[in-house]
């Protein structure tokens, strides 16, 4: 990608209607992201404005975002100071990554106020910034104190621009003096031109030194002048391995890729390319913190198993202590009053041991002490075990999340997650969350190669609704043997199943599954009207019978041929 200066100065010609247009309102939708309402030429638009350390950008935007419950300070400050403010000025900032919008407003008294937003568009140091009309800092979406940058973002500070490199705007006369600060004979003249020409892009240079054929000091201004001329506006998107995109087709981006996608401008190609990210990345970040709850429940649950182990383990010396109070009890008459041991002859072994006895306790009541310690411990041992089953069962359980995490690729799947979390009480949910309302479940589909119909469920919620609900009792199921994996069934009734469909929909089972990234692994399959959830378990957790056993090795490449898009 190459959101560069000369990508920024063909973007503010669509930016340009937005002088003398009125900010109606502004939303901020994560921490480094806004939005603005801004009605202009008879029409609402909305522009995004990202300084994300990764997909910082700015733009219009058609898609629709959801905004916190609680406004954060910094939208508090553009509300108060921009919101029914009139932008009088929106410019690029020489060639560089950096844009300045003046707004005149009113502030609470009724006096005119001039505010200026300034966008710097920087990777990881991206910022967005309020001042005030003599460039004094109002506030910032991110705070850089004196210790961390020798250029501090605080309320109250003066802004000064970004202390980078006097750099050469190719757009103007002094690109001429270029020449001077290249070293032709010290190599990578890509990068000598990068670090001395303002708002360039490798992508661009690469393009110019192409045209060019290789660079010399005759042809180092006129390549990038003439480079810049040739480009029209033509906003395209290469599709490849790794996506890139320029405000022009470029002849170096045509060689390495096969498929490019047209815009008609170059917000539409910027909502393209940073929507999906951004809902990746927003998945991710939503995904992560449950991540976080279950993990932490998972390591819990194994350190509670190992703690019932160790309880079950010393339980088992209950019959020793049933005996010692058997043996105290037969020997009473020989016993002497408090003392620290008792010396008897053990008739159930044939031989002489010695009983520990409590000193400030009589024979009887260390006698009495020993069963009730057999007592307790054998209520403890019955107690152990039943709730060793439960947590065995939790850790299947969470085991099974932890998979399924992995494969959370949309928001309804988090939400998902976020829902059966809270249903199982491993998370609770903020009293003022508004609910949500249920969505749809969206199974993921493949065909086999004989055309049949093949259903899997990525989380919980959706094998139950596959299994349970959506799916007939004469249709094929699958689940593979004895580790977490998902549901899969082949819609379609036993006489229209090959064995083909079955080795097919069993590779798919075990693509979905832990075992993934093994080979022959184990798949059962039967009819689902031999599949019963089990009464007073965790979701998903189902029992089998009459099932058949298959051994396959999941390959990516073939599930991928079997997806069905449609």
């Amino acid at each position: 990608m190459a959101l560069d200066g000369n990508f920024i100065h063909e973007l503010m010609n669509e930016f340009s209607p937005l002088r003398g247009g009125r900010i109606n309102k502004i939303h901020q939708i994560d921490p480094y992201t806004i939005i603005l309402k801004i009605r202009a030429e008879r029409k609402t638009q909305t522009l995004l404005v990202s300084c994300h350390p990764s997909l910082a950008r700015i733009h219009f935007t058609n898609e629709s975002y959801e905004t916190p419950f609680e406004p954060p300070m910094f939208l508090r400050m553009l509300r108060r100071d921009l919101e029914s403010g009139i932008i009088r000025d929106i410019k690029q900032i020489g060639n560089d990554r950096r844009i300045h919008m003046r707004v005149t407003n009113r502030d609470e008294i009724g006096d005119e106020i001039e505010r200026e937003l300034i966008i710097e568009i920087m990777g990881r140091h991206s910022n967005i910034i309020l001042t005030d009309e003599h460039k004094q800092i109002i506030f910032a979406m991110k705070h850089i104190s004196l210790s961390e940058n020798e250029r501090p973002i605080q309320p109250g500070i003066q802004y000064e621009a970004p202390p980078t490199k006097k750099k050469l705007n190719p757009r103007t006369e002094e690109i001429n003096d270029l020449p001077k600060y290249i070293d032709f004979n010290g190599g990578k003249l890509n990068r000598q031109i990068l670090n001395n020409v303002e708002g360039v892009s490798l992508q661009f240079i690469e393009e110019a030194e192409h045209r060019v054929k290789f660079w010399n000091i005759k042809n180092i201004v006129s390549g990038i002048e003439e480079t810049l001329s040739a480009l029209s506006l033509n906003p395209t998107l290469y599709i490849g391995n790794r996506d890139a995109f320029y405000y022009s087709e470029l002849e170096t981006l045509n060689h390495q890729y096969d498929e490019k996608i047209h815009f008609d401008t170059l917000s539409e190609l910027l909502d393209e390319f940073y929507h999906s990210r951004y809902i990746k990345q927003n998945i991710k970040r939503q995904a992560n913190d449950y991540l976080y709850v279950i993990e932490q429940n998972y390591d819990k649950t194994k350190r509670k198993i190992e703690k019932l182990n160790e309880d079950i383990e010393e339980s088992h010396r209950k019959e020793d202590y049933q005996k010692y109070g058997e043996l105290l009890t037969a020997y009473m008459h020989e016993l002497k009053p408090y003392s620290e041991e008792a010396k008897v002859f053990d008739y159930y072994e044939n031989k002489k041991i010695t009983i520990p006895l409590k000193v400030h306790l009589s024979p009887a009541d260390n006698a009495q002490r020993y069963y009730h310690l057999y007592n307790k411990m054998k209520n403890r041992e019955i107690e152990a075990e039943k709730q060793l089953e439960i947590a065995k069962m939790d850790l299947n359980y969470l085991e099974t999340l932890l998979h399924q995490m992995e494969s959370i690729s949309t928001t309804e799947e988090v939400e998902d997650i976020r829902e059966e979390l809270m249903s199982e009480g491993i998370i609770k949910e903020k009293k003022r969350r508004k609910r949500k309302k249920k969505h749809a479940v969206h199974l993921n589909k493949y065909k086999t190669s004989n055309g049949l119909t093949v259903l899997v469920g990525k989380n919980n919620t959706q094998n139950d609704y596959l299994t349970n609900r959506h799916a007939s009792k004469n249709h094929l199921w699958f689940h593979v043997k004895d580790m977490p994996g998902s549901h899969v069934v082949i819609m379609h009734v036993a006489d229209e199943i090959t064995e083909d469909d079955i080795m097919e929909a069993a590779k798919i089972a075990a693509y979905h599954s832990k075992g993934k990234e093994s080979q022959s692994v184990p798949v059962d399959y039967t009819e689902i009207r031999h599949v019963k959830n089990i009464p007073g378990t965790k979701p998903g957790f189902v029992t089998y019978t009459d099932q058949k056993t298959v051994y396959v090795t999941p390959v990516e490449r073939e599930i991928r041929l079997m997806e069905d898009s449609e």
